[in-house]
């Protein structure tokens, strides 16, 4: 786990209601072409019954991130879906990226057809290790970016 990663997972756990799985293995299913992913986070939020999948780079280069967001059905959420026990079934989903601030309006413009499903937050914003942290209030996952 890196530095930016470790600041993700430093945010995302500030708040008690969520449990964490950092690096979460969603095999692949030959049968089904679901799943063959490895999520940075996999995140149970209680208080939101929502549940999160979170992907954190520092790389100018995110199209093969954002190719995942487009594949997200198959690769992260029907897999994860079907491997949840009842508790779980009726909870929604959500994706959300950390990236490199001067990536954040061009992975916004890329993902402005499904911007209810997906976040993308500036690492700037949660870098508490490199001394600029901006947290927000609720250490939010989801921004509906308009």
């Amino acid at each position: 786990m890196d530095i930016y990663e470790e600041a993700v997972l430093n945010y995302i756990t500030s708040n008690n209601n969520r449990f964490v799985n950092p690096q979460f293995n969603i095999e692949w299913n030959k049968e089904n072409k679901t799943g063959g992913s490895l999520p940075d986070f996999v995140v149970l939020d209680f208080s939101k019954q929502t549940i999160y999948i979170v992907e954190v780079t520092k790389a100018y280069d995110i199209k093969n991130l954002l190719s995942k967001v487009e594949q997200r059905q198959k690769r992260w959420i029907e897999p994860i879906r079907k491997s949840l026990d009842d508790f779980f079934k009726s909870w929604e989903f959500h994706v959300t990226l950390f990236l490199r601030d001067e990536r954040v309006e061009y992975a916004l413009n890329k993902t402005k057809n499904y911007h209810k499903e997906v976040s993308i937050i500036s690492l700037k914003n949660i870098n508490c290790f490199l001394g600029n942290a901006n947290f927000e209030e609720d250490n939010i996952l989801q921004i509906y970016n308009e």
